[in-house]
């Protein structure tokens, strides 16, 4: 998972209404639909949409970033 599913799983299973979230992070209602809102679209957040959204939610964004991938050693 990449951290706008995971941003998208968590602003559904807490019940934010996408419309005030625009509002208040100033991100338009069509970003916010495309990139959490719509399974479909598939379209990743810029790093500015995500930290408005985050300082909106008062969430860290590095919550939901993906641990990296470990290397086996050679």
């Amino acid at each position: 998972m990449n951290v706008t599913k995971n941003i998208a799983k968590y602003v559904k299973d807490i019940g934010v209404n996408l419309s005030e979230l625009s509002r208040k992070s100033g991100v338009p209602y069509g970003v916010l639909y495309a990139s959490i809102g719509d399974e479909n679209r598939g379209r990743d957040l810029r790093a500015d949409e995500l930290t408005n959204i985050c300082f909106v939610l008062r969430i860290n964004p590095m919550d939901f970033a993906d641990e990296p991938k470990k290397e086996s050693a050679v």
